[in-house]
Order: C-alpha cells, then sequence, then structure tokens
C-alpha cells in the first residue's frame, strides 16, 4: 500500500477522498470493475476508486448531469402494510430528486467559487445516480389514506448513491464514489411529506458540500 500523496504525488485526488479520520491509501489491486481505476481505503465514503495520477484539483469548472433514479432498488417500508400500497418511485419523484440534487451541488458550488455553468476548457463533469431507497414510511399515502393512518419514524430512512467523475472533453473516468446514509435525524416524529423532502435535502446537501469540499480544498 502506498500514501496517495507520497506515492503519486497528487494532492487534489487525496482532498476529494479525505475522510475526518484517516489518511486514503490506494491499494496494488487495480479495480476488477472499473478498468484504471485503484480501490481507495479510508476514504470516507462507504467505497471508492480512483485513477492514478488524476488531477481533480485544477478543475474549477463542473457539469451535474442529471440525478438518476429510476434504476434504483426499493426496499419497501413496513408501513405499507398499513395502508396496503407499496412506495412507488413515480416519475414526479424522479424528478423532484434531480432538482434537489442539482440544487444542492449549484448551492455547494458557489460557497466555494466553484462554476457550475458547464462551461470552459477543463470540465469536470459529475454524474450521479441513486442505487438503494428505503424508505421508512410513505406519508403521501398514509395521509390520503381512510382514517389517516399516522406513521411516526425514527427518520425517513436510508439511501445510497454511486457518483462517476469524468473529465468532460476526453470523457476519460477520474474516480468513482459509492455510499449510503440514514436521510434525515435520528429522532422519532410524525412522518410527513413536508420532513421527508426536508430530510432528502438535508441527505443531498451533506453529500454535495462534502464532495465539492474535497475537490476545492476548502
Amino acid at each position: 500500500m502506498r500514501q496517495l500523496q507520497q506515492a503519486l504525488g497528487f494532492i487534489s485526488l487525496s482532498i476529494i477522498l479525505t475522510a475526518c479520520t484517516g489518511t486514503p491509501t490506494l491499494e496494488e489491486k487495480p479495480s476488477s470493475e472499473f478498468a484504471g481505476l485503484n480501490e481507495v481505503s479510508s476514504s470516507g465514503f462507504k467505497e471508492a476508486w480512483a485513477r492514478p495520477g488524476a488531477d481533480l484539483q485544477h478543475y474549477k469548472v463542473i457539469l451535474v448531469s442529471d440525478l438518476v433514479s429510476s434504476d434504483a432498488e426499493i426496499r419497501q417500508p413496513a408501513a405499507s402494510k398499513l395502508t396496503r400500497q407499496d412506495w412507488v418511485l413515480t416519475p414526479a419523484r424522479q424528478q423532484a430528486l434531480s432538482q434537489d440534487w442539482s440544487r444542492a451541488m449549484s448551492t455547494a458550488a458557489d460557497k466555494r467559487d466553484i462554476s457550475s455553468t458547464g462551461e470552459g476548457e477543463q470540465v469536470l463533469r459529475v454524474d450521479a445516480q441513486i442505487t438503494r431507497i428505503a424508505p421508512n414510511s410513505d406519508p403521501q399515502q398514509a395521509q390520503s389514506a381512510p382514517g389517516y393512518t399516522r406513521v411516526y419514524s425514527e427518520d425517513s430512512g436510508e439511501a445510497s448513491i454511486e457518483i462517476k467523475l469524468y473529465d468532460q472533453t476526453s470523457n476519460e473516468l477520474l474516480a468513482v464514489i459509492r455510499d449510503n446514509r440514514r436521510v434525515g435525524n435520528r429522532m422519532w416524529r410524525l412522518t410527513s411529506t413536508v420532513s421527508a423532502s426536508a430530510d432528502v435535502r438535508m441527505l443531498f446537501d451533506s453529500w454535495s458540500n462534502r464532495l465539492l469540499s474535497r475537490i476545492s480544498g476548502t
């Protein structure tokens, strides 16, 4: 194993993958899933891979692709048995997720003087996909059910994401990050569409701020 800074000399990649604890370490074994990328341990994310020699800190412009969620694995909440309806990732919900992700990334970029216009000579493309959604309940269906079924939960559930970073010009894959998080604060409360939406925005803010703080070094 080798330290990213010592062995590869590209500080930017260390910045994007550095967590609050531990130092990112590039494994000797290349990834069997992503050609040209090596697995990174102690990255601060659940999983991470990076291309040796990538220089992410030089990218001052990002292009945020529409968030993809249509193929996400859905784990039905236990509360669905109360309403006798499954939680469905409708087109409206997919659009809302994409809009929230774009807003979160744009806000996080503005804080760090990173342009999110996608226009420039050196552009870093950010492709993100929600791969799994495990809601604790479906407040929209519960609130529309006869007699209004009240559902209390500790948070809004769990979600997993995969983020891929590309050089926009060459389309070269530079890094892949996978992570999963609880959605919202872990505090028991009556679930509602308002609280669920707020929890999603909080989650996306967390992911986007962590990602862009590593890129900018701030």
